[in-house]
């Protein structure tokens, strides 16, 4: 198991041990290409490149970014089919953030996967994220570790997730809960409406 491997998996890792020098080295690569990309003309070769050079080689088919980003660990995020992301997205994402088919997040999101041992603050402990296919996530929203978000819920502007989004909810707040479940005439094919 390598030390991404680990992280992924919640085992406690201290950021102060040579184990955890390639996270390290990722990360100021990724910083440099978020620059370039971040820099670029929208649609430009220059950000399709870096868009690539971003997700190791090359970026997820049917993803649609809206620059600036702020993603640490690219490379700990799987995409489902036709995924939007908006501008000003953060992805805290070292513990593994995966996302549905045809879900969109709005402006401003920000997700995170890590965490600190209250005891020792050197130490992470990381929990993935989870959301389903057809989740519409607003603006503003904080979703934080270990959050699973059921298909087609939606999240309203400005929430703050703390625990698991059923499936076909409206959740909202901070912190966040249901504030209704959508009926089978609110849910259409590929994503949600209310």
């Amino acid at each position: 198991m390598d030390i991404f491997e680990k992280l992924e998996s919640g085992a406690a890792v201290d950021m102060y041990t040579p184990e955890y020098r390639p996270v390290v080295e990722e990360l100021h690569r990724t910083y440099k290409t978020l620059h370039r990309l971040n820099a670029a003309e929208p649609l430009s070769k220059e950000q399709r490149e870096a868009l690539d050079d971003l997700f190791g080689g090359k970026a997820p088919e049917g993803l649609s970014l809206f620059t600036p980003v702020q993603i640490d660990f690219p490379k700990q995020m799987r995409f489902g089919e036709h995924v939007f992301i908006n501008h000003s997205f953060t992805a805290m994402s070292l513990g593994g953030i995966y996302l549905g088919d045809w879900m969109q997040i709005g402006p401003h999101v920000t997700i995170v996967t890590d965490n600190h041992d209250f005891a020792n603050r050197s130490v992470l402990i990381c929990k993935p994220v989870k959301i389903g296919s057809g989740v519409w996530i607003g603006a503003n929203v904080t979703i934080l570790p270990g959050v699973m978000v059921g298909e087609n819920a939606v999240i309203a502007a400005g929430a703050v997730v703390t625990k698991d989004v059923p499936a076909n909810s409206i959740m909202g707040g901070n912190p966040a809960k249901v504030i209704r479940m959508l009926s089978d005439r609110n849910v259409l094919e590929g994503g949600t409406q209310t």
